[in-house]
């Protein structure tokens, strides 16, 4: 099956990620056959370049991209969704249900509740009825490649060493391309924290209140993602021990507040610092999920010389260990960006069209 099987539907096509997203699937001649945003969604018909626009209707998406794969032979209806909204993400079940895969860079949904994730699975696994009325099992597939490390193969890596029989036992990384800057900026005196973070944001790397960045959350998020496919049960994000690099005074202020008085904190990251570089260690901000203690721990991590951790830069890097893995498997590279997160969705995207016809 080639990728001219696939009938997809971009939702948050006018983003960075989706702009994106559709310059790389023209490169490969794939196109859409639905371009959808939040109040407006457009259907293109195969003898058009341009559909009829109308209002945004996820039922009628599901439904209308169904229809259009059946007239293909071995036609997989995909929806790739790239937008940051949870609202979206509310009809994944039932689009799975109606067998249509789902693609998506969005972390909600993958590290939220354990209840609501174990749901969507089994819409991932369940059957529908076929137009004769027999149940049979879907292609529907569910997934988000993305939503940690970007581009990265990291999730794909490790289910499959999961389904060849490894034993996950350690899983670390170093998940947020922010907290890697400010660190290496800290590492041997070359900068404060304050100094650190202030550089960060002038050059856009931080949110517009970097302490979302330095609470450590979104890491602790991606954090759950690998714990949940490395085999953990019972990881919530409310049971997490998360370091927050934000100082508990400065939790609640305004901004510039923040900013201003962030220095005042400087000696005690400056001391934490130079105390694991003069073991010959370094220290790095990363998530640690340890499989055979079923922990997941978030916040700065003491790394001797010899850890692959020493090595990233400002990449993106996640170490696995495992039984057969002793020396750490590890995958490095740009962990953020409109391209490389595109080129990852659209991976996915085709990884949809390599199912085995029912």
């Amino acid at each position: 099956m080639t990728h001219q099987h696939l009938v997809v539907a971009v939702v948050g096509y006018t983003g960075g990620v989706g702009t994106c997203l559709l310059s790389a699937m023209k490169k490969i001649n794939l196109k859409p056959f639905a371009l959808v945003r939040s109040k407006t969604m457009t259907m293109i018909d195969d003898d058009s370049t341009t559909g009829v626009e109308q209002t945004t209707d996820y039922k009628v998406l599901g439904d209308r991209l169904v229809e259009q794969a059946s007239k293909i032979k071995n036609g997989v209806p995909v929806i790739a969704d790239v937008t940051a909204s949870g609202g979206v993400q509310e009809h994944y079940a039932t689009w799975l249900r109606q067998g249509i895969s789902v693609v998506a860079a969005n972390k909600g949904i993958f590290a939220g509740p354990e209840a609501t994730y174990k749901d969507l699975l089994l819409a991932a696994a369940s059957s529908t009825a076929s137009t004769s009325g027999k149940q049979q099992q879907q292609q529907q597939r569910l997934l988000h490649e993305t939503t940690v490390g970007a581009g990265l193969p990291t999730l794909g890596t490790l289910q499959a060493l999961k389904a060849s029989s490894h034993e996950i036992h350690v899983v670390q990384g170093i998940l947020s391309g922010t907290l890697a800057f400010v660190l290496g900026q800290v590492a041997g005196g070359k900068s404060t924290l304050s100094q650190a973070v202030v550089d960060a944001k002038a050059l856009g790397y931080t949110e517009p209140d970097p302490r979302d960045d330095l609470n450590g959350m979104d890491v602790a998020r991606k954090a759950i993602i690998l714990a949940r496919l490395a085999g953990m049960e019972g990881v919530e994000l409310d049971k997490l021990t998360i370091e927050s690099l934000v100082p508990e005074q400065l939790q609640d202020c305004g901004v510039d507040e923040f900013m201003d008085k962030l220095s005042d904190y400087d000696a005690i990251m400056t001391d934490r610092v130079a105390k694991v570089e003069a073991s010959g260690g370094r220290l790095h901000y990363a998530a640690k999920v340890d499989v055979a203690q079923n922990k997941v721990e978030v916040g700065l991590l003491s790394c001797e010389a010899s850890h692959p951790f020493n090595n990233a830069g400002p990449d993106n890097m996640v170490a696995i260990t495992t039984n057969f893995y002793t020396r750490p498997l590890v995958i490095q590279g740009a962990g953020a960006g409109g391209d490389v997160t595109a080129t990852g969705v659209l991976t996915d995207i085709l990884q949809c069209a390599y199912q085995q016809a029912p």
